[in-house]
């Protein structure tokens, strides 16, 4: 199960071709899955500073990578319309509607801006 601020579960998504991506071997930069072809679209115009993919169950043509996921495991956990963003450890910073390319900029400039060494544990301030 996908949670915000909690690591994405360690999983295989596949490249056209057959090729397995494993999610863990994608840190070191924000990680964008977006499952709509339009923000997809969208998105692949601009200079993003991050891992972005379209995620899909089959094959189809993707202005960006595309990501396979034939049993749905990450598919079903983001709306149509909408976004998963990861900061560059993997862990979940937005999961949800979207609306646009410029709202997931936004979640990339939150990003960037963290300090993870400044960062406070949640349970420690609530």
């Amino acid at each position: 199960m996908i949670r915000l601020r909690q690591p994405l579960p360690p999983c295989t998504l596949l490249r056209p071709g057959g090729e397995r991506v494993y999610l863990p071997d994608l840190k070191g930069k924000p990680l964008v899955l977006v499952r709509d072809e339009a923000l997809a679209e969208a998105l692949a115009k601009e200079a993003l500073e991050a891992h972005a993919f379209l995620l899909a169950e089959g094959e189809r043509p993707s202005p960006l990578p595309l990501l396979l996921d034939p049993e749905g495991t990450l598919l079903r956990a983001i709306p149509p319309g909408g976004a998963l963003v990861a900061d560059p450890f993997l862990e979940v910073y937005h999961l949800g509607e979207v609306a646009g390319a410029e709202e997931v900029r936004a979640w990339l400039a939150l990003l960037e801006a963290q300090c993870p060494e400044c960062v406070v544990p949640e349970g420690e301030w609530l």
